[in-house]
């Protein structure tokens, strides 16, 4: 009598477990911005810079740095999204920006560009709150900040204080990011700082 009824409560377990509909919510929210994406656009917002030494002012940063196939690479890069593991984790993201890598000498008070110019990436994290919300924001520890100051010179000067301010995504498969980006001005001769805006567009929900 003991063993019909362990019998019949482990099978009221098993029952009761395999009807028990799953919670893929998460799963379901992260799928809609899940995948690899590709820059369409990367626009200079207020202004038009001379930053390839051309003699022409743009906003257009895929014409401003032609020429400078090391910073093009950035802006022919992948931008991955990759879910989040539960709500409220944080899942890092970093976008490549195109650089000129800028030195200055102290002395003579000349700027120098890199003739390839160069990249470097500007971090933002995202998490899905328990309503579902998906939340992102800047990661001041995300920035490659990084550049060399001695007496007489500042080698990549550029990439000091280039700032991520916004990520949002849109609900057609696209994402708009703001930064800020320090840059060498040709046409003032001066180091500018120019709000940047990079579209990108999801081709594949791929991450491989």
């Amino acid at each position: 009598m003991r063993n019909l009824l362990y019998i019949f409560l482990s099978s009221l377990v098993l029952f009761v477990s395999c009807n028990q509909p799953e919670d893929n919510s998460l799963e379901l929210i992260t799928d809609t911005i899940v995948g690899r994406y590709q820059l369409t656009s990367a626009t200079i917002q207020g202004q038009e810079l001379d930053i390839n030494d051309d003699g022409v002012v743009g906003s257009d940063l895929f014409t401003e740095f032609e020429g400078l196939d090391n910073a093009t690479s950035a802006l022919n890069s992948t931008l991955k999204i990759r879910p989040v593991k539960s709500y409220g984790t944080n899942t890092s993201i970093n976008i490549e920006i195109p650089k000129q890598h800028i030195d200055y000498n102290k002395r003579t008070g000349e700027y120098t560009i890199e003739f390839y110019g160069n990249m470097m990436y500007i971090g933002f994290d995202y998490y899905v709150d328990e309503s579902g919300q998906i939340i992102t924001y800047p990661d001041p520890e995300g920035n490659s900040d990084y550049y060399e100051e001695y007496d007489d010179m500042i080698y990549f000067l550029d990439y000091k204080d280039n700032y991520g301010k916004t990520f949002e995504f849109d609900q057609n498969g696209g994402i708009e990011v703001l930064v800020d980006c320090y840059c060498y001005d040709f046409a003032t001769n001066e180091m500018v700082t120019a709000s940047v805006k990079f579209v990108y567009e999801r081709f594949s929900y791929s991450l491989y």
